[in-house]
């Protein structure tokens, strides 16, 4: 009986956890502070959800507190979406006063619900003093993760593992492009340069050719950049 009482209730809420688009650890193009991480990002059928935390890095005292005037802006549009309420945060001037170094502190803020067909926001807090904000964050988990992929892959690159990056830049290019962005072409390059410095130039003309094909954002640009470092035709 208790069984089919939990069963009855997982799919009384299943809807709702359906509805709900979530975004784990999304990328922001620009921030204020860099202790102040967006840790999830939960969009309802009513409300938007931002989960975030930030961690104390001062060798002594630090405190933090959210002013009550925060809000959502389309970043490449005109639509606001304003405050709700808050959790587990002080509104400004009241403070959570930090007890050690690391301590991390854990809070949501609640604000309208976002138009679905939003990609990126920003979140901007209007106060007068050390006020964070946080530009141009990703409403794409696929294409955060190729993000990631990249910079792992450009990390391996600059160190001269270019074998081990090659994988890397394969990831950011494997599937279909939800959002227009430079990875894809900095990856098609990144990838010809590495086949060229090991003599593949099967997998040069492989990658070169995928390229030309592609309808990435500034194709031209990387090919013309790419037959003058490589003399490719």
């Amino acid at each position: 009986m208790k069984k089919q009482i939990l069963t009855i209730a997982f799919l009384f809420f299943l809807p709702f956890i359906l509805n709900a688009q979530v975004y784990e650890n999304p990328i922001a193009g620009k921030q204020s502070h860099p202790e102040l991480e967006i840790t999830k990002i939960e969009i309802t059928d009513s409300e938007t959800i931002i989960s975030l935390k930030v961690t104390n890095k001062r060798s002594q005292g630090g405190w933090f507190c959210a002013d009550e005037n925060i809000y959502i802006k389309n970043s490449t549009g005109i639509e606001v979406y304003q405050l709700i309420k808050s959790e587990n945060i002080p509104t400004c001037p009241n403070q959570h006063e930090f007890a050690y170094t690391g301590e991390i502190l854990e809070f949501k803020l609640y604000f309208e619900k976002i138009s679905d067909d939003i990609k990126f926001i920003d979140l901007i807090e209007n106060c007068n003093n050390a006020c964070f904000s946080f530009f141009n964050i990703i409403l794409d988990n696929e294409h955060n993760e190729k993000i990631r992929a990249f910079e792992k892959g450009f990390d391996l690159y600059q160190n001269n593992e270019f074998d081990k990056s090659i994988p890397y830049f394969e990831k950011v290019l494997e599937e279909n492009i939800n959002i227009q962005s430079q990875i894809h072409g900095l990856s098609y390059y990144y990838l010809i340069l590495i086949y060229k410095n090991m003599d593949n130039m099967e997998m040069v003309n492989h990658w070169y050719n995928k390229l030309i094909n592609s309808d990435i954002q500034d194709k031209e640009t990387f090919v013309k950049e790419l037959k003058n470092k490589i003399n490719i035709q």
